[in-house]
């Protein structure tokens, strides 16, 4: 099963990826179980608040590379799955008309980071590690429209380019996040925190969200369509292929020897 969901005696959702053997990297089948049980959950009214995190030591450590390389060279199909995967899934997270917290326990990289993003606030653990090394496999950010939004375009960029790894103590002085606390206190404060939203008034809250998102997120669609786009793109590029493949083979990468197209 790789997703456990269970809720607990104040009707909070917990939803725990579970993939730890794999980092917790989104398979196919991990996305398609997000999207079902997120997209359900405002048809369960005795739900009043859902949390995300993950099983074992990693948050999400991405897209499962080993599920990319049979996609290399097919950008239409790429920007498809992307629209239908990942894209959907923070249109759902965005959608819920219910609190939603995110605990980053351990690595947070590519579309980890996307789906930590979509939600309405992150905790993470001081020593959780943020990735944007999605250049390595020759990908771009997919979360770039809240990341700038957080952080500002300079600092994104400047991550980006360096493939930067920062930890959570970093990214909560840099506004990634909310709030970073230890490792082990990490579940006990994301539960009193969830606990104390949704013992208030959860549809007012909702209805807050939903105009607190209205005007943050007026180009949110038209973003998701170009950034799907442009990830179908690299998916075509020889970078990708060299990533992958050094991925897959655990070796170093070597981009210099690949002429720009």
């Amino acid at each position: 099963m790789v997703l456990e969901t269970s809720v607990d005696t104040s009707h909070v959702l917990w939803i725990r990826l579970n993939r730890p053997d794999k980092r917790n990297s989104l398979n196919l089948e991990l996305i398609n179980s997000l999207i079902d049980e997120i997209s359900s959950i405002n048809q369960r009214p005795e739900i009043r608040g859902v949390v995300i995190t993950g099983n074992g030591s990693s948050f999400c450590a991405g897209g499962d590379v080993n599920e990319m390389s049979y996609r290399y060279g097919k950008a239409l199909i790429t920007k498809n799955r992307l629209d239908l995967g990942i894209n959907q899934i923070v249109r759902e997270i965005r959608n819920v008309k219910r609190p939603v917290l995110c605990l980053v326990n351990g690595a947070c990289f590519g579309a980890g980071l996307v789906l930590a993003t979509a939600c309405d606030v992150i905790i993470a653990s001081t020593t959780a590690k943020f990735g944007f090394s999605h250049a390595n496999v020759g990908l771009i950010p997919e979360s770039a429209y809240f990341l700038s939004r957080f952080i500002g375009l300079h600092q994104v960029k400047r991550l980006v380019f360096s493939r930067s790894v920062i930890d959570g103590t970093e990214a909560e002085r840099m506004n990634l996040i909310t709030e970073s606390v230890s490792e082990d206190l990490l579940i006990d404060h994301g539960t009193n925190l969830i606990h104390q939203w949704v013992a208030g008034p959860v549809q007012t809250l909702g209805l807050a969200k939903e105009v607190l998102n209205h005007g943050f997120e007026n180009q949110l669609e038209s973003h998701l369509q170009y950034e799907a786009l442009a990830q179908g793109t690299a998916f075509t590029s020889l970078e990708h292929k060299e990533g992958v493949d050094a991925f897959l083979e655990k070796r170093k990468s070597n981009f210099t020897e690949i002429n720009p197209e």
